[in-house]
């Protein structure tokens, strides 16, 4: 690197120090320790390494910066204004503040620039390794490997936390697994956490770990850009993962602070700013100030940038002249397009009679498999079990991407975060699946799915204590109902092939995340249920002869054929009684008043039956009305033995019933 490079690096980095202090200062609160920390590192990869175009964020093939330690957001913040991405200085200015671009952490979708959301610390490092992947099996599908189109590379600035945080190690073990080349992750190894030293909790051989994984690993002088410089250019030569540990010093240039934990989540007040600038070499006023020579250097680069991308279009329209017939394939994985028969497709798919909903499920993926290409997914070693295996492609391996199946291996944590990172990746629709007990390994990642809105589809099995012998440390109870509590996460749990094959209808079409849970055991297929009647939520599966109904029986899943016969029983006992197929609750409080009123009627007892914990039911069948539910942890037993166990047979619900209102 030239010293005139270097010079105006240098000043770059000044510059990001001097805006982040000010909007931390400005907001009274945020987080001065790492911008300060890490400085060169923004100025070096902003100012000189990634391969982006701040006018079009969403380039394909733009190298991807993940801030996995989000709390230091006013770096990133500071780095995308002077980039030139979509990013005021007044955005700067209203740092935290109500209706602000620039939150407290960044959020991906929220502000330009930001290609996933952060803040749970190792979930930007896990789904930066999905990023990774997705760009490997995409270009290796489509013979790009020795090609520029697909070549971008993944840079991560982790922390002590992202090191501590167990997702990490999970990602890393399984990213140096399979090779994943273009990771360059930078530690940022300061000595310090929010509670004091590192050395009181975490005094681990970082290197040794990373290396064990089979990682590329340097370590270097974070604030020496040469050094940066060349630790980046090594690690994209390597074969493997890279990992470059930074010393820094968090708060650096703070003169009664850097080096501590008093400036990792705080602001410094006036005073201490004012001097940490006069230490710095930056101007104390005005405030929020970038000099001219940033300005112009950004406003050059940015003409290369596009140029750039201009590059890149044209390399890839060659590609499509010389390959034509990737050209549909290549267009189908770009805009992620379903094909126009997919929803006959599935309704008229032909399934094994009387099996259970995994089952039903694995059959449906092997028609997709075949009309969606971009379809990708994978299990936490759990295919042969949760029916996630695309029979027709082969598993990713090492340096061999262009597999459909993933074997993630049992890391449940960051394979869900892994795959947010393949949906963000932008050219493939990713699908992951264990047992429904094991969710609770993922749901902070699922939680940042549903929070960016990513297209993502968990597929949870073995959803109840019917299950069986497993026993209990394996029967979910309240899983459903905590995933159901989740915004902007679609839970659907179908009855039998018919909902199943709706149920991916609709996860196929939805926008965000969505959570199919699906049963171990075999369900009988139901003459009643409705393809189109998932899409809605709930439905009126059978309806009583007369006009007034009294008892509406609500169920979903593996119990919907048991309240048939619950309400069979009834209706011998002459109650007109109606059975409702509730598989999602948040399709059906999508729902008009009147629809929803149209199936549930006002009039009648209502009975909720579902082998989960009976929290949420009670929004449909009202204070009195009656759940069927299992509120305890379940136990070890033959299914005839649980089911009797739990009275979740026709007699033991009718037991129920009748001591509770009166039924002759």
């Amino acid at each position: 690197m030239n010293n005139s490079q270097k010079n105006i690096l240098q000043n770059i980095s000044r510059t990001i120090r001097g805006l982040s202090i000010d909007a931390i200062e400005a907001a009274k609160c945020g987080h001065p320790g790492l911008p300060l920390g890490c400085a060169e590192i923004a100025a070096y990869l902003f100012g000189k390494e990634l391969r982006h175009h701040p006018k079009n964020p969403q380039w394909l093939n733009r190298d991807r910066f993940i801030l996995s330690a989000g709390h230091g957001s006013m770096l990133l913040y500071s780095a995308l204004h002077l980039s030139g991405f979509d990013l005021s200085l007044d955005d700067l200015k209203q740092f935290r503040q109500y209706g602000s671009k620039t939150a407290g952490h960044p959020e991906y979708g929220h502000c330009p620039g930001v290609d996933t959301t952060t803040g749970p610390l190792g979930q930007g490092f896990a789904t930066a390794m999905g990023m990774a992947l997705g760009h490997k099996m995409t270009a290796d599908r489509f013979g790009l490997k020795d090609t520029q189109i697909l070549d971008a590379n993944i840079f991560v600035l982790a922390s002590d936390g992202c090191m501590m945080e167990g997702i990490s190690s999970e990602a890393a073990s399984l990213a140096g697994h399979l090779k994943l080349d273009n990771v360059i992750v930078f530690y940022d190894a300061n000595d310090i956490c929010l509670d004091g030293p590192t050395n009181e909790c975490f005094t681990e051989n970082t290197a040794l770990r990373f290396q064990s994984f089979a990682w590329h690993v340097t370590t270097i002088n974070g604030h020496d850009l040469d050094a940066i410089d060349e630790a980046v250019q090594t690690a994209k030569a390597q074969d493997k993962p890279a990992l470059i540990i930074c010393k820094t010093t968090i708060g650096y240039g703070s003169p009664n602070l850097q080096g501590t934990s008093e400036v990792h989540g705080k602001a410094m007040g006036p005073e201490e700013t004012i001097q940490t600038k006069e230490n710095l070499g930056i101007p104390v006023s005005p405030l929020f100030n970038v000099p001219d020579d940033v300005i112009s250097y950004f406003q050059n680069r940015q003409k290369e940038q596009l140029q750039l991308e201009d590059r890149w279009h044209h390399a890839l329209t060659d590609w499509k002249k010389d390959h034509p017939d990737h050209i549909p394939n290549w267009e189908q994985h770009f805009d992620q397009k379903l094909p126009e028969t997919i929803i006959e497709d599935l309704n008229h798919l032909t399934i094994k009679p009387n099996i259970a909903t995994r089952a039903s499920s694995n059959a449906v993926l092997q028609l997709l498999h075949d009309k969606i290409p971009y379809l990708v997914g994978g299990s936490a070693d759990l295919s042969c079990s949760d029916s996630t295996m695309m029979k027709k492609s082969h598993c990713v391996s090492p340096g061999q991407y262009d597999g459909r199946n993933i074997k993630y291996g049992v890391r449940e944590f960051a394979m869900s975060a892994m795959t947010t990172g393949l949906a963000l990746q932008g050219m493939i629709l990713p699908y992951c699946g264990t047992f429904m007990m094991f969710s609770d390994y993922m749901r902070n990642a699922i939680r940042l799915a549903a929070l960016m809105n990513a297209h993502v589809v968990y597929q949870f099995t073995h959803d109840s204590v019917l299950l069986g012998e497993d026993g209990p440390t394996h029967q979910p109870v309240e899983h459903l109902a905590s995933l159901r509590a989740m915004p902007n996460l679609t839970v659907i749990r179908p009855a039998d092939s018919t909902e199943v094959k709706g149920a991916w209808a609709v996860a196929l079409h939805q926008k965000g995340p969505v959570a199919l849970v699906l049963s171990r055991q075999g369900v009988p297929d139901l003459a009643e249920s409705q393809f189109s009647g998932v899409e809605k939520g709930g439905y009126i599966l059978k309806d009583g002869s007369q006009s007034k109904i009294d008892f509406c029986l609500i169920s979903s899943g593996s119990e919907v054929s048991l309240a048939l016969e619950v309400a069979q029983k009834l209706e011998e006992g002459n109650h007109s009684t109606r059975v409702v197929s509730m598989p999602s609750f948040e399709l059906f409080n999508q729902q008009t008043d009147a629809y929803q009123e149209s199936v549930l009627g006002r009039d009648s007892q209502f009975v909720s039956i579902e082998a989960q914990s009976s929290f949420g039911w009670h929004q449909y069948i009202g204070k009195d009305g009656i759940a069927i539910s299992i509120d305890t942890f379940g136990l070890s037993a033959p299914k005839k033995s649980i089911e009797a166990h739990f009275g979740f047979t026709v007699e033991g619900i009718l037991k129920t019933i009748k001591e509770l209102v009166p039924v002759t």
